[in-house]
């Protein structure tokens, strides 16, 4: 059996913690790659990784290599066979895509002699990727395109062939990344990708059919006169719409996940009917700043094993989002590449100008053990070319951060990280309709859905961050699996879909209470009529975007108000917040749980009297912190297991959750209140989990002390892990 149980990889009969280190045996000399294996096994690692690049064993005369006949370094088998003798598990990346400054991303360059397979915008012109460190990454291949999925297939059957023996029960290979990071190249303009002629006329028109099934129905919605299917031309701008061009554009939005769902069916379906079936996962790619990945790829029939991608180009809010989500939503975090390291052109001159100290090592594996990520795989760990910082160097010869790695992960494998949890009260939920509505622009309609979003909705996330409040992010899919928050904080825009909006009125019923912030929906995602919410609630909006002063009964403060509110129920709606005359904030208690709803930026972006607003709503609902400390841009969290828990401080970089200008050492104090986060000992101690092992910091201290204060000394950046125990 093959699978994810308990926060640990099961591969038949036995379990592994899921941590890994990466490492690239086409870019080692065959001759290290013992020395590195032998090393990574003292480091504590029971599973190793490694891409499998396409153009690494596939010349440009189409000849297969696997075996280092043209060069030792392509020997995949030698190096199965070895990962096979020192007892490691392996996972395998073949792409088709594997980015990692590999050239053209791993895939061969004979297929761009082809122009055909080429993927095009909305212009009509081939899309030309940006550099990697300066290597170049080719053109983006339209995934669906019959040409391109032959070469793919014949690849992948060779690769197959290749590997089955070494694929689990037979062998070593027990998981599978196919794709990295699917996304049309991270291309997010939906005017980007893939207006394929040959893939339109078959997969658009195919998309069309299943969704209307009768043309007349698509006429009805896009308000045109098409004859049959074949004849619906794509949308291709995506600038000042009007509000009856939205129902088609939005089926191109979701037509592109159409594409990229099918196209990754596609791979699995190949490894399937060869009758190998390893587990497969997808990795999920995020723009920075957002709470939901780019594309939803998970169809609603399928439960594949999810990843991401981690630091160093993204912030600790993006990692701590991306945690969140997969936590959350799937119940299982997992970064396939945690970055061990960092790409650079010129490897040498970024090691003098900026050199990976062990501090911010420290950060980077607190950082994800504070988001909520329960696997790592650590990319790289041998270091290559375009990467410097790694814990091995490529000869196997061990670098400055190697102790700490080794410390962290024998530490983390052996803690029982994996029965621990943070159990959050709160939710912040994405909507992925507003996140394509973030992709476009118009001066007509949806003008406040960017503030919205990229103020509002993140900016509440940093708040709870600063709060010490636990939260999770979900996506508004599975309402029903959200009953065990108590607090729920929604964006609210004039269109929503009937679904979400009977879901927060039962979510309401039954006793949960309900942040939103923005408009009430007037329409359903089909730009029907749609006002359940408001009709339910008896609360109305009208546009009024402007800055204006809000008051409330402890203050004021300024900020961005999205509109008025208008409510006719006088008994149960209070009036919390005016901006002059205007009503910007009520709550409604027509049923068990509260509903809240602010017509502003609620979020603080810093503001102390905004932020003591925020958490004057969260006490109403009883709900406390019960970690604290004295620099809000410090971050703390406290997980708990069966007997022992985990004290992760992170103290981000400057400029990320505090003023760019911060000094590089700072006193903090923090209270940890234990007996509220479920441990009960009079006495404890704190084992820092990056301390040597045979002689182990430890601070023993009392539940009393740490309820009432404990004071530490931080380097900015730097993580701090402290494994909690009674004594």
């Amino acid at each position: 059996m093959l699978g994810v149980i308990g926060n640990r990889f099961s591969i038949g009969k036995e379990t592994y913690p899921p941590y890994s280190a990466e490492l690239h045996y086409f870019r080692i000399d065959k001759r290290y790659w013992s020395i590195c294996f032998e090393r990574i096994k003292r480091a504590g690692f029971k599973i190793i990784s490694t891409a499998v690049p396409w153009n690494v064993h596939q010349d440009e005369d189409k000849h297969f290599d696997f075996a280092g006949l043209t060069d030792p370094r392509k020997d995949l088998i030698v190096f199965l066979e070895l990962a096979r003798e020192f007892g490691f598990k392996v996972i395998l990346r073949p792409g088709p895509w594997v980015a990692g400054q590999v050239e053209y991303g791993g895939l061969p360059k004979f297929l761009f002699r082809d122009l055909k397979i080429f993927s095009r915008d909305a212009s009509g012109q081939e899309i030309l990727l940006k550099p990697d460190y300066g290597v170049e990454t080719g053109y983006l291949p339209s995934y669906l395109h019959n040409n391109f999925q032959f070469h793919l297939r014949s690849f992948f059957k060779t690769f197959i062939d290749i590997t089955k023996n070494y694929v689990h029960p037979r062998g070593p290979v027990f998981m599978v990344e196919l794709d990295y990071e699917t996304s049309f190249g991270r291309l997010l303009d939906p005017g980007s990708a893939d207006y394929n002629p040959d893939v339109l006329s078959e997969y658009y028109v195919q998309f069309l059919e299943e969704k209307y099934g009768d043309i007349k129905k698509l006429n009805a919605q896009y308000k045109e006169k098409n004859s049959q299917f074949e004849n619906v031309e794509p949308p291709r701008k995506f600038t000042g719409l009007e509000l009856k061009h939205y129902p088609k554009v939005l089926d191109w939005f979701r037509f592109r996940e159409y594409v990229l769902r099918t196209y990754l069916q596609s791979l699995e379906d190949i490894f399937t009917s060869y009758t190998v079936e390893p587990l497969i996962f997808r990795s999920l790619y995020f723009r920075d700043g957002d709470l939901l990945p780019a594309f939803n790829l998970v169809p609603k029939e399928m439960a594949p094993f999810l990843s991401v991608s981690t630091f160093p180009d993204s912030t600790y809010f993006d990692l701590a989002m991306k945690g969140r989500f997969l936590k959350a939503e799937y119940g299982f975090a997992f970064a396939s590449s945690f970055a061990s390291g960092a790409a650079a052109s010129d490897p040498e001159r970024e090691e003098e100008l900026a050199p990976i100290g062990n501090n911010t090592r420290r950060f980077y594996f607190a950082a994800a053990i504070s988001s909520g990520f329960k696997g790592l795989n650590h990319y790289m760990f041998v270091d290559r070319d375009r990467w410097y910082g790694a814990p091995l160097h490529s000869d196997g010869t061990v670098s400055s951060g190697y102790e700490v790695a080794k410390r962290f992960n024998n530490a983390i494998s052996t803690i029982g990280l994996e029965e621990m949890d943070m159990a959050p009260e709160i939710a912040v939920v994405g909507n992925r309709l507003y996140s394509w509505l973030n992709l476009m622009s118009s001066e007509k309609t949806f003008t406040y859905i960017h503030r919205l979003l990229d103020e509002s909705i993140t900016g509440f996330c940093r708040d709870l961050m600063r709060l010490k409040l636990s939260f999770g992010v979900r996506e508004n899919r599975e309402w029903e699996t959200m009953d065990k928050y108590r607090l729920l904080f929604i964006p609210c825009a004039e269109i929503m879909s009937k679904r979400d909006q009977e879901a927060i009125i039962e979510l309401v019923k039954s006793g949960q209470s309900v942040i939103l912030c923005g408009l009430m929906p007037k329409y359903d995602e089909n730009f029907k009529d749609c006002q359940i919410l408001a009709n339910h609630f008896r609360i109305k909006t009208t546009i009024d975007c402007r800055i204006g002063s809000i008051e409330y009964k402890t203050g004021a403060f300024p900020t961005h108000i999205y509109g008025a509110i208008r409510s006719t129920d006088q008994t149960k709606t209070r009036k919390l917040v005016m901006s002059g005359t205007k009503v910007v904030g009520v709550c409604s208690s027509k049923f068990k749980g509260n509903l809240y709803f602010f017509s502003f930026d609620i979020s603080s972006g810093g503001n102390h009297k905004k932020l003591a607003f925020i958490e004057s709503i969260i006490d109403t609902e009883n709900l406390k912190s019960h970690l604290y400390c004295s620099d809000p841009s410090v971050d703390i969290s406290f997980q708990m297991g069966a007997k022992k828990g985990l004290l992760t401080i992170v103290t981000p970089p400057p400029g990320e959750l505090s003023d760019a200008f911060e000094a590089s050492q700072k006193e903090i104090i923090i209270r940890v209140d234990l007996k509220e986060l479920g441990m009960k000992a009079p006495r404890v101690k704190l084992i820092d989990l990056f301390s040597d092992e045979e002689q182990p910091i430890i601070i023993r201290t009392t539940s009393k002390e740490l309820a009432d204060g404990m004071s530490l000394n931080v380097n900015v950046p730097d993580g701090m892990i402290y494994v909690v125990q009674k004594y």
